[in-house]
């Protein structure tokens, strides 16, 4: 029996297709012809269609693998995009466990391929930096988008020679940090210096380097991006977080953000807004989690309540 034609209606939009004869929307899509044609003239509009659908079915999920000939999309977090090794199972496709001689056979197979595709220093080099970027990550949670744009960093820098004679560890951290300053994640230099043995200067310095090779347009780091994670190790209420970000588009309609260190608005909001809704929190605790000294955060603070007039009370 031979499949029937598939009614296809579209909205009556003026910005979907229609007919030309006839201007219905009524359009029919005839898999076995490879046919567009319309549903009430019968204008053939488009003729030797290709189906994009696959021509096989599958009725369960382990039949969708093993019919299907394409696979695994592109991840710029293997170093080789698919990451395609003999598996250490040793088992066969029908999940039976493998003959000791085969056994032996996949184990020298196994070997050859790692040689063959680590021969040269710039793929171990590589392997290397892709490990470190999957640690750091995971260390600071930062989401896939990051990750894959700290990889594709790192591999036009090994490109461009610029890893000789450099630390992979320090490279690796800078386009972590450049993958952040990109997604406007809130993490910080200093959060990053934690998790490898580099120092805040050193990974500044490279960070640098890479602005000036990739020659990339930077945002500027904004205090709205930190703010959310800055009451979270706070402990503070989504009230004070509402307040505070309250206090920063206030700030920056009166232009008094321009040139300051984000992570001191960020604090002087949060320390004003805890105080609005009477939660103690003392300026020294506020200060360590925002990574900046007291006298910046009192700077800042008494800033706004000058020229917002904010009313606080310290009592």
């Amino acid at each position: 029996m031979s499949p029937q034609p598939i009614n296809v209606t579209i909205s009556s939009e003026t910005s979907l297709p229609r007919c030309p004869d006839c201007n219905s929307t009524k359009l029919t899509f005839d898999s076995t012809r490879g046919e567009v044609s319309c549903g009430s003239c019968g204008l053939v509009i488009e003729d030797s269609y290709i189906d994009q659908t696959a021509e096989w079915r599958a009725y369960s999920k382990e039949q969708h693998v093993k019919r299907a000939r394409t696979g695994t999309p592109k991840n710029l977090l293997t170093y080789d995009h698919y990451g395609t090794l003999i598996d250490y199972s040793n088992k066969d496709i029908f999940g039976n466990s493998l003959s000791p001689e085969k056994a032996s056979q996949m184990f020298r197979l196994r070997t050859l391929q790692r040689r063959a595709v680590l021969q040269y220093g710039t793929e171990r080099n590589l392997l290397r930096a892709l490990n470190e970027i999957k640690r750091i990550s995971s260390q600071l949670n930062l989401t896939i988008k990051v990750r894959e744009t700290a990889a594709m960093i790192y591999r036009k820098i090994l490109k461009t020679g610029l890893v000789r004679g450099r630390s992979t560890e320090a490279l690796v951290s800078a386009a972590l940090y450049l993958s952040c300053r990109l997604h406007k994640q809130p993490a910080t230099l200093e959060d990053i210096a934690d998790k490898t043995r580099l120092n805040k200067k050193k990974l500044a310095k490279n960070f640098r380097l890479l602005l000036k090779h990739l020659d990339l347009k930077m945002p500027l780091a904004s205090p709205e991006s930190s703010i959310a994670k800055f009451a979270s190790l706070l402990n503070f209420k989504p009230k004070i977080l509402n307040d505070a970000q309250l206090i920063l588009s206030q700030a920056k309609a009166a232009k008094i953000t321009v040139g300051k260190n984000p992570n001191s608005l960020a604090a002087a909001a949060l320390y004003i807004s805890a105080l609005q809704n009477k939660t103690k929190c003392p300026q020294n605790e506020i200060a360590k989690v925002c990574q900046i000294t007291e006298v910046t955060l009192r700077n800042r603070y008494k800033e706004f309540i000058r020229v917002l007039n904010l009313k606080v009370s310290l009592n």
